[in-house]
């Protein structure tokens, strides 16, 4: 029997997808062509370097009022032809909204942008972000296939039987949680809470998932979009947000492995078998999106219909795929196991708003971090 089985995770986006970084781009250092619909990122020393010292002097003052100042400055100068090649690091795409959000900014702040992680190779999927993904769902489907509730009880997680009342809330946490109950949460689920003086106590040797290596995903391609926030009453319709994404039909490879010996030698508390993790993931984000799809039913969401039927027929066509939403814009849907929760619990709640990706009007935008993915065996090792 192999201690070692590795796959290669392959993902294909559905919709756009944004990572963030907890980085701003800031507007000094790009200059949007509208002609020809893309972004040009500087090498502000080497601008700096190619400028007369008038220009330059001229270039740092404007720079120092803020955006609107190096972003007009900046178009000036790559109008009149004084911005040289090797100032230019690499050229990216930009959507339509991308570029009308940065003409009509009224708000210095609208003219940054967020990237993308990056490295050398270019921007990447992160490991931890998927396989964060790939927790959630198999916390849900460890609860289903227990079918008992998990509640908050005398300063811990305890579990009892479900009874009819419960319905399907399987989770009945304090009313007020927080990372700490989270945290302990996650252990009594998967199995590694334990008791220290009488308190919870999280043995993170034990966690299921330590059995489970993700790398980062091979390189792809980012594309700069505008993501605003639907709000069915639109509320929310002036707020932008300006970010580097990967385009919809973007594919990925991640190399998955998993360490079966560790659950085996009782190394982790339980295992976690790579073929009813998918299923775990065609299950919980099956039932996601069915959620999603009767509001954007309701509400007329085109472009998020489009996105849900193409993963419907992605499904039922295929029966290795699952779903999976990573990223920015996911929703407390797909994060917080809303779907196990009291009805009258506020995280159960309908959400008011969605993100989305592409449109200058919120409605008319793709929503956020829906893939297919699928798990290709590699090859096991002892």
């Amino acid at each position: 029997m192999s201690f070692l089985e590795s796959y290669a995770l392959e993902l294909e986006l559905l919709s756009p997808v944004h990572v963030g970084t907890g980085e701003n781009y800031p507007a000094y250092a790009y200059i949007p062509d509208f002609a020809k619909r893309q972004v040009y990122f500087l090498d502000t020393s080497a601008l700096l370097l190619a400028l007369s010292p008038g220009r330059r002097e001229a270039f740092l003052r404007r720079v120092a009022e803020g955006p609107k100042g190096a972003q007009e400055v900046l178009r000036s100068l790559f109008a009149e032809g004084q911005v040289p090649k090797e100032a230019i690091l690499r050229t990216l795409p930009a959507s339509k909204a991308f570029l009308d959000s940065i003409l009509q900014a009224t708000e210095e702040a609208a003219l940054e942008f967020r990237p993308l992680p990056s490295s050398p190779l270019g921007p990447y999927l992160p490991g931890s972000s998927v396989k964060g993904a790939l927790r959630t769902a198999w916390l849900y489907w460890r609860l289903v296939q227990r079918g008992e509730v998990v509640e908050w009880r005398g300063g811990s997680w305890a579990w009892r039987k479900a009874t009819p009342k419960d319905k399907d809330a399987l989770i009945q946490p304090p009313q007020k949680p927080d990372l700490f109950h989270n945290q302990t949460f996650e252990g009594a689920v998967l199995g590694y809470l334990a008791s220290k003086n009488g308190r919870p106590d999280l043995n993170l040797y034990q966690d299921p998932f330590r059995a489970v290596r993700l790398t980062d995903s091979s390189p792809g391609e980012g594309f700069l979009n505008r993501i605003g926030v639907f709000h069915p009453k639109g509320a929310m319709d002036r707020t932008v947000i300006l970010a580097e994404t990967f385009r919809k039909g973007s594919r990925f490879r991640f190399l998955f492995r998993y360490q079966g010996g560790l659950a085996r030698h009782g190394g982790v508390a339980g295992p976690v078998p790579p073929k009813e993790l998918a299923r775990a993931l065609r299950e919980y984000y099956g039932k996601v999106a069915e959620w999603e799809r009767s509001f954007a039913e309701d509400e007329g969401l085109a472009r998020a219909l489009e996105v849900y039927r193409e993963l419907e027929a992605r499904l039922a066509e295929d029966q290795e795929v699952f779903p999976l939403r990573v990223g920015f814009g996911s929703g407390r849907l797909s994060l917080r196991l809303a779907l196990l929760l009291p009805e009258d619990y506020p995280e159960a709640q309908e959400p008011k708003t969605r993100k989305t990706a592409g449109a200058q009007n919120p409605k008319d935008g793709y929503p956020l971090g829906w893939a297919i993915g699928r798990l290709v065996p590699l090859g096991s090792g002892r």
